[in-house]
């Protein structure tokens, strides 16, 4: 996002209605996207339109194009840049602008809002920190407390990009000892280098790219299949475990099959467990063999 870039609460609105209705609806003429906002917002006309098309491809990388085979519009998401983030930065600020306007009118708006998880703002420093240094390609330095092995070690980080998993930020990167991932919320005395390195972003993300959490050296990369119980497929379909998640097996009623193509780490397996019966591992036989085990083990607790 441009630096000097400010979108308001109608511009992110427009945006959200806008990409959200051809994920939707691909391949809708000119005439069929203003009948849409006809319905949800009167200002919007063909001018409108093609502003907003502009300022999406121009500052965003996000690209709305016209299809002549099908004879409409849609949202290129192949050849956007970074279409999932934007999505879910769009949520953010949206969220964040609505509040805003609401204390303006009213300061009772967090009466009725519970958010999932205590707020960690004290880290927040850390995350400009880390951007700043993988915007200007530079290392990090820090001290960083390991829940694992429940001691603080100091590291010095060539950070490719910011993750985020379970409303937890963390910084992945090169040490002198290969890649490495670091929670941020853990992270002590952090400050800057000035030796600028090579970045190695787009190599880092493909490396976390068949991964559910945080870590890929667990296990190589497999084909999982999975047997879920049908009273769970609209919740599956809708929160999807991972982006290579397609349907199989679709002639079955009383189940939902999946196939994912990942490398099946322990937060992998940690999501497959918290369905308990409602879920079955088919394949690979050593993962369904590992989940019956744990399974086991959890019954002999009680």
């Amino acid at each position: 996002m441009k630096e000097n870039q400010s979108l308001n609460l109608t511009q992110l609105r427009r945006i959200i209605l806008l990409l959200a209705y051809l994920k939707r609806h691909p391949y809708k003429s000119k005439n069929e996207i203003l009948d849409y906002f006809e319905d949800n917002d009167k200002g919007f006309n063909e001018r409108t339109l093609y502003r907003l098309n502009e300022t999406l491809a121009r500052d965003f990388g996000i690209e709305i194009v016209f299809d002549y085979t099908n004879n409409g519009y849609f949202f290129d998401e192949e050849n956007s840049s970074n279409p999932d983030s934007f999505l879910s930065l769009l949520e953010i600020l949206t969220t964040a602008e609505l509040f805003s306007t609401n204390f303006k009118e009213k300061n009772n708006a967090l009466s009725f809002v519970e958010f999932e998880n205590k707020a960690a703002i004290e880290f927040i420093p850390n995350f400009k920190i880390v951007l700043d240094a993988i915007q200007q390609q530079l290392p990090i330095t820090f001290n960083h407390n390991s829940f694992y092995h429940l001691k603080e070690e100091e590291y010095t980080l060539k950070p490719y990009f910011l993750k985020q998993y379970q409303n937890r930020w963390y910084a992945i990167g090169e040490t002198e000892k290969g890649y490495r991932t670091f929670g941020i919320d853990r992270i002590d005395n952090i400050c800057i280098g000035t030796k600028k390195f090579k970045p190695k972003t787009e190599e880092a993300k493909d490396k976390f790219s068949h991964v559910i959490g945080l870590n890929y050296v667990d296990h190589i990369m497999e084909k999982i299949h999975l047997s879920f119980h049908s009273s769970q497929k609209l919740y599956v379909l809708s929160l999807p475990l991972h982006h290579t998640q397609k349907q199989i097996n679709t002639n079955k009623e009383n189940t939902f099959d999946i196939e994912l193509r990942i490398h099946p780490n322990f937060e992998f397996r940690q999501q497959v467990l918290k369905y308990g019966s409602l879920v079955k591992v088919l394949e690979p036989k050593w993962l369904a063999d590992e989940i019956k085990g744990e399974l086991r083990k959890a019954f002999e607790c009680y």
